[in-house]
């Protein structure tokens, strides 16, 4: 109350003139007015007391709560306690700022009517089952309609819509995130529910359950308009419509993202699942569009599995008269759909069936790496040729087909790939999610002794970097005085 009063005050001096934007100090235990770390407050009222334009620094610790903002202010995280300037956030990895649901069926975090921007937060343990505005949507967070960008956040283990009641016609939509007109950047979105058990498992059939991590919706007035909608950069992965399989539910759309109208761009897509029955509406274990228009541009979608069609990539052909989807520079590989009849040539990417001809009037495919011919004559159909998909890493091989085989970006306003580094490395932009990156000038691998007179740091994908932010694998090239070196990959943790 005392920075409510404050600010008060000083209205009534100044005639109700605007104030100077201000920072408010957050901690997880804070009491006090904001005024500065030591007199930190805490972030209900922060939020509270916050006025346009104010930027929030909030300490490292845990918030249990279901919080709402609609101001246009900034909200840095994973501060440590001692910043007279916001902290610089590169990963969405190791994140300590952590904010929880109370439990009772609310979400985390509601956006609303302003677009503030949050960067650095860890957000989990949501359910929107209980909320009033956007029941089901959005466990994690619930961006409606206000413009806002979430960057450097990991969003996981949300539900959007958990112990749906016998005969209601409610559906899970977004069980980490649910943006309407917003953005999300650089971000990991992982293991969020859209749906989960019905109360009567005997009268049945659950509740669809749309995007199980992320349901992206550009709109305005009730048109679709894509570039309001925005996720670039993010990582997709481990993701389920419904809790658990079964084979009588009704469909579901979208086990990593499902797309009503928006952006999807540099993101990997991977290990999503869609469980249920095998209906033909039951579409994209990783990726689904459904009734306007999206673009999906410089993704890798990998190792996602649909019930249905779709494995990788699906388009919803029912009720469906206004989706156009256009996908460009994608790799879809690794993915499984139904394995009937039905389900051949689809496993990847739904286009492939008889059942599905209208899609050609609805779908545009460029630069597609998919192990499927039916997909198109121009898809290039050989193995990309990943790093190490069995451990996570999805960046290129020299040789691959995907480097130099894309079209020019056709989304402006983005420069660099997955990993930060710049999109067009050689004559034309790679396909999926990451630009080969040829490493040069690291010397021999040879043995060496004496003094390290120099060391220098690379990240796996060549790029000079001056120290590592992070922890994680580098390459790292020692320089002794004996003019020997020594070039290693080496763990290096940040966190000791």
């Amino acid at each position: 109350m005392k920075r409510k009063l404050f600010s008060l005050f000083l209205m009534l001096v100044l005639g109700f003139s605007a104030l100077q934007a201000d920072v408010i100090y957050v901690k997880a235990d804070g009491t006090g007015g904001g005024t500065s770390w030591a007199d930190a407050t805490s972030l209900v009222d922060a939020l509270s007391w916050a006025a346009s334009d104010d930027v929030l620094y909030v300490a490292k610790g845990t918030y249990t709560g279901s919080f709402v903002c609609s101001k246009n202010i900034k909200v840095y995280g994973n501060c440590n306690g001692t910043e007279t300037a916001p902290p610089v956030i590169t990963s969405a990895a190791g994140l300590q700022t952590f904010l929880k649901g109370p439990g009772s069926g609310l979400r985390v975090l509601y956006l609303d009517a302003s677009p503030s921007e949050w960067t650095g937060f860890d957000i989990s343990e949501g359910d929107a089952s209980a909320e009033v505005t956007g029941k089901g949507r959005g466990g994690g967070v619930y961006i409606n309609a206000s413009g806002a960008i979430l960057k450097y956040c990991r969003i996981h283990d949300n539900i959007g819509l958990n112990n749906v009641p016998t005969g209601s016609s409610d559906k899970g939509l977004g069980g980490g995130i649910y943006i309407l007109n917003g953005r999300l950047e650089n971000s990991i979105v992982e293991n969020n529910i859209a749906s989960g058990v019905p109360v009567d498992l005997v009268a049945g059939p659950w509740r669809p359950g749309v995007g199980g991590g992320v349901f992206l919706d550009g709109a305005v007035g009730g048109v679709g308009t894509p570039e309001t909608a925005v996720v670039l950069n993010c990582i997709i992965r481990n993701n389920k419509t419904t809790t658990t399989d079964d084979i009588s539910s009704n469909p579901s759309q979208g086990g990593g993202i499902a797309i009503r109208s928006g952006y999807l761009v540099n993101s990997l897509v991977v290990g999503n699942t869609i469980n249920g029955s095998n209906n033909n509406q039951t579409i994209g274990g990783g990726v689904a569009t459904l009734t306007s228009t999206c673009y999906i541009t410089n993704c890798t979608v990998v190792g996602n599995i649909a019930k249905g069609l779709g494995g990788g990539i699906g388009f919803q052909t029912t009720n469906a008269g206004g989706m156009r989807a256009t996908v460009s520079n994608c790799i879809a590989w690794g993915n499984t759909s139904r394995a009937d009849d039905y389900g051949i040539g689809n496993a990847n990417i739904r286009f492939g069936s008889g059942l599905d001809a209208g899609l050609v009037d609805k779908v545009t495919l460029s630069g597609i790496i998919c192990p499927e011919t039916t997909v198109g004559a121009s898809v290039i159909t050989a193995d990309p040729m990943f790093k190490d998909a069995a451990n996570g890493d999805y960046t290129l091989l020299t040789g691959s087909p995907a480097i130099d085989a894309g079209d020019d970006p056709p989304v402006s306003a983005y420069a660099t790939d997955l990993a930060g580094n710049q999109r067009i490395q050689g004559d034309a932009a790679d396909i999926g999610a990451y630009e080969f990156i040829k490493i040069t000038g690291l010397g021999d691998v040879i043995d060496g002794n004496g003094e390290i007179i120099e060391t220098t740091y690379y990240t796996l994908q060549g790029l000079e970097i001056k120290l590592p932010k992070v922890s994680g694998f580098y390459i790292v090239k020692n320089k002794y005085s004996s003019l020997k070196t020594i070039t290693k990959k080496l763990y290096i943790n940040m966190y000791k």
